[in-house]
C-alpha cells in the first residue's frame, strides 16, 4: 500500500484558496452588477460621442459610433416589419451534433407559427441578396465569427428572429408581434444578465457598456426589423473590420473557434464589440423581453 502523498495538505490548501477566490469573485461581480443596475435605473442614458474622446480629443482606434448610418438605412421611412422567421445558424461543413439537433427540434417545437430556417453552408446562397454579396473574407472566418457576421447580415437584409442553437423552448412569436406593433422599436430581446458579459475592451467605451449592461439586449436570442439604421451600421462596421483584416485572414484562416495561431480577430471583435455599443447609441429603439433569455450550458 502506497504511503500518503506528503504534498496532500498543500494541495488541499491550494484548492480551498482557489474556491475561496472564485466565491469572492462571484460575490464581487454580484455587488458590482447591483450597483450598475441601480445606476442605470436612476440615471437616464444619453448618447454623446464626445464623452469617449481622450484628453487630446481623439476617439479610440476602433471607434465607429460617430459614423452616420448607411444611406439605405437613413431614408426616414417607417422601417419594415420583421417577418415571422427564426434563423438558426450552422456555419461549418461538419455534421450537426446530436445535442445541437436537439436544440433545433426544441426551437421548432416551441415556435410552430414561425418559419424556422436552419442556415447551413448549402442553404446560405439562397439568402444572399442581389447587390450585397457576402464579404470576400467570409470563408476565412472561424465558424463562430461566421455566425457573428451572418446574424448582422440576415437581420439587416431579411429581419426576423435569431437564436443560438441550444436545447431550449424559447417562444419568439409574441416578441415579433410586440416589435411590429411599435413603429419605434428596432430590436427586442432579453436584458443582459451581468456586466461581465458585455465585453467593451476599450478603456473609455468599456466602462460605459458595463455600467449600462441592463440596458443591453443579449446576443444569443433577439428579433430585429430589417433595414434600420441599427442593422445597417452593425453590418457595415463588421464589413469594415473584415476589410481591415482581409489579408491576414487569407494567410491565417480560422478554425472552428478561431483559436489557431495567426488568426487575427479577437473572440468578440465582430460580435459584442459592435452590437452592444450600437444598442446604446440607438437605445430609444431597443425593447426587452426576458422570456427570450436562454440557458448557456448543455449545448456542446
Amino acid at each position: 500500500m502506497s504511503s500518503l502523498d506528503p504534498l496532500l495538505p498543500l494541495k488541499k490548501a491550494k484548492h480551498a484558496l482557489l474556491l475561496g477566490r472564485r466565491r469572492a469573485s462571484r460575490t464581487g461581480i454580484a455587488i458590482r452588477d447591483a450597483v450598475y443596475s441601480r445606476y442605470d435605473t436612476l440615471t437616464p442614458y444619453h448618447f454623446d460621442v464626445d464623452r469617449h474622446r481622450s484628453r487630446i480629443g481623439e476617439l479610440p482606434r476602433m471607434y465607429f459610433l460617430h459614423r452616420d448610418p448607411p444611406a439605405s438605412s437613413a431614408t426616414g421611412a417607417e422601417p419594415s416589419e420583421a417577418p415571422h422567421t427564426l434563423f438558426l445558424l450552422w456555419t461549418g461543413d461538419n455534421d450537426v451534433p446530436a445535442n445541437r439537433l436537439s436544440g433545433i427540434e426544441s426551437l421548432r417545437a416551441a415556435n410552430p407559427g414561425l418559419d424556422v430556417a436552419l442556415v447551413t453552408p448549402d442553404a446560405l446562397p439562397g439568402l444572399v441578396v442581389h447587390g450585397h454579396p457576402l464579404h470576400p473574407a467570409y470563408d476565412h472566418l472561424s465558424f463562430v465569427h461566421r455566425s457573428d457576421y451572418l446574424r448582422a447580415y440576415l437581420m439587416h437584409h431579411h429581419g426576423g428572429a435569431y437564436a443560438d442553437i441550444k436545447p431550449v423552448d424559447l417562444h419568439f412569436e409574441n416578441a415579433i408581434r410586440r416589435l411590429n406593433s411599435d413603429p419605434d422599436a428596432w430590436i427586442i430581446g432579453y436584458r443582459e444578465i451581468s456586466s461581465s458579459r458585455v465585453g467593451g475592451r476599450d478603456a473609455r467605451l468599456g466602462p460605459e457598456l458595463r455600467r449600462r449592461y441592463r440596458s443591453l439586449v443579449g446576443a444569443s436570442a433577439f428579433a430585429c426589423r430589417p433595414g434600420t439604421p441599427f442593422t445597417g451600421e452593425w453590418l457595415r462596421e463588421i464589413e469594415r473590420r473584415l476589410s481591415y483584416y482581409e489579408e491576414d485572414l487569407a494567410l491565417h484562416p480560422g478554425d472552428a473557434f478561431g483559436t489557431n495561431p495567426g488568426y487575427p480577430i479577437h473572440w468578440i471583435e465582430i460580435g459584442m464589440d459592435i452590437m452592444y455599443p450600437l444598442e446604446l447609441k440607438h437605445l430609444d429603439h431597443v425593447r426587452y423581453d426576458d422570456s427570450l433569455r436562454p440557458r448557456w450550458t448543455g449545448h456542446r
